[in-house]
């Protein structure tokens, strides 16, 4: 293949072993490397060039990473060129600048070249057009939807036994992973959570009512053609139900017929359905999980809340799940040497763990910022990967009920 049909990035530091450094990573994935060593001469290159990607430094002498970014954004030859600002410059002020400057990622130095490379083939993706690398890893496909002769899909339920575990993001992501999956069988993402509406915060709904207009019907109301009505079409082609988020609604939370008619009806709209339970196990809440065909325990590697998790747990199994339908996910959100790791983790509870997702505080700030999941922007990322294999986990065969 020649050079020129290869992806062109644009890579600018005045650090010249940065330069030849970073260079040599993204050569050995099959990409062509155009060296800029200011930035004079990258707004140059990228006129002449029209590079594929920006890898921009920030801190250069003369004209520094944000200016040349606000200047290829001004330029209707390279407005919509991506461009990853990278830097040694860690302070939130410092990204919330690149990102207003126009940037579309913002790596800190020193990153690892996993990281670098997954950041760079994840905004090639989403350019209409972009050649492939040279070389590209195999990756197994994935496996077939569920039939849908019965009129059932699979429906999973995700729970932890506190608040702030990060049970709505693992939610959305996962939701958003299965469609990406199985784009053809449907993906229904439903927070049964009212006065808690994380999820329609989060891509940007306000005022979501859905969910509270079937809890106020009668249960024998709640047919499958009224849940149908109270979807909303994400975007990306997900189905969601909303909570609205006035902490007034959660007196709906005791209607629990209503979501037990819920838990009845959803299924037979999509191949998959995402259960966002929240904490603890109402009444409500029980007879959900009962009709699941999977149970997601969202686990916090914190010693004092792992006992409230054990506890949850075993709640879960005194209402009659199987250990085999639980799968317990660690999820960790903050970065420090006070926390179980997994193997404790799963001594501790007595089950694996099937997937790990570590804390990735700017890829959850910038999905946040932009209404999506953070697959969605970074779908090759350790989190993409992680709730990739979790929807790889969750369909395979389900162990009898």
């Amino acid at each position: 293949m020649a050079a020129e049909a290869l992806p062109k990035i644009l890579v600018v530091d005045d650090d010249l072993d940065t330069l030849k450094l970073v260079g040599t990573t993204l050569e050995k994935q099959g990409y062509h490397i155009i060296p800029a060593k200011d930035g004079v001469e990258a707004l140059e290159l990228a006129l002449r060039e029209r590079p594929d990607l920006v890898l921009l430094d920030v801190m250069m002498a003369g004209m520094d990473g944000y200016e040349v970014t606000r200047r290829l954004r001004r330029d209707p030859l390279t407005a919509d060129t991506p461009i990853i600002l990278f830097t040694a410059k860690a302070q939130v002020d410092d990204k919330v600048a690149g990102l207003d400057a126009g940037a579309n990622e913002y790596l800190t130095k020193p990153t690892h070249p996993a990281e670098l490379v997954a950041r760079v083939r994840s905004l090639l993706k989403q350019r209409p057009g972009a050649p492939a690398p040279a070389e590209t890893s195999q990756s197994s496909p994935p496996p077939p939807a569920p039939t849908m002769d019965t009129g059932r899909g699979q429906m999973y339920a995700v729970l932890a036994a506190k608040g702030g575990q990060g049970v709505s993001s693992l939610c959305i992501n996962l939701a958003a992973t299965l469609h990406a999956l199985h784009p053809q069988g449907g993906v229904i993402v439903a927070e049964l959570r009212p006065g808690h509406g994380d999820i329609s915060a989060w891509l940007g709904y306000t005022n979501a009512q859905g969910l509270n207009d079937l809890l106020r019907l009668e249960p024998t109301a709640i047919t499958a053609a009224r849940v149908e009505q109270a979807l909303v079409a994400y975007k990306s082609g997900l189905k969601l139900l909303l909570a609205s988020n006035r902490p007034s609604d959660a007196n709906l939370r005791g209607a629990h017929g209503q979501l037990e008619a819920l838990s009845d009806q959803l299924p037979k709209l999509a191949a998959y359905t995402v259960l966002d339970l929240g904490v603890g196990m109402p009444l409500g809440v029980q007879r959900v999980v009962q009709a699941c065909d999977r149970v997601i325990l969202v686990v916090e590697p914190d010693v004092h809340t792992m006992t409230q998790t054990k506890a949850l747990l075993q709640d879960l199994l005194d209402l009659g799940v199987p250990k085999s339908r639980i799968l317990g996910v660690l999820v960790s959100r903050v970065r420090t040497e006070m926390v179980m790791n997994a193997n404790e983790a799963q001594k501790e509870l007595g089950i694996e763990l099937e997937a790990v997702f570590t804390p990735a505080p700017e890829l959850a700030y910038q999905a946040a910022r932009t209404h999506q999941p953070m697959v969605s922007l970074e779908g090759e990322s350790f989190t993409g990967q992680q709730a990739e294999r979790l929807a790889k986990l969750l369909t395979e065969p389900v162990p009898q009920r």
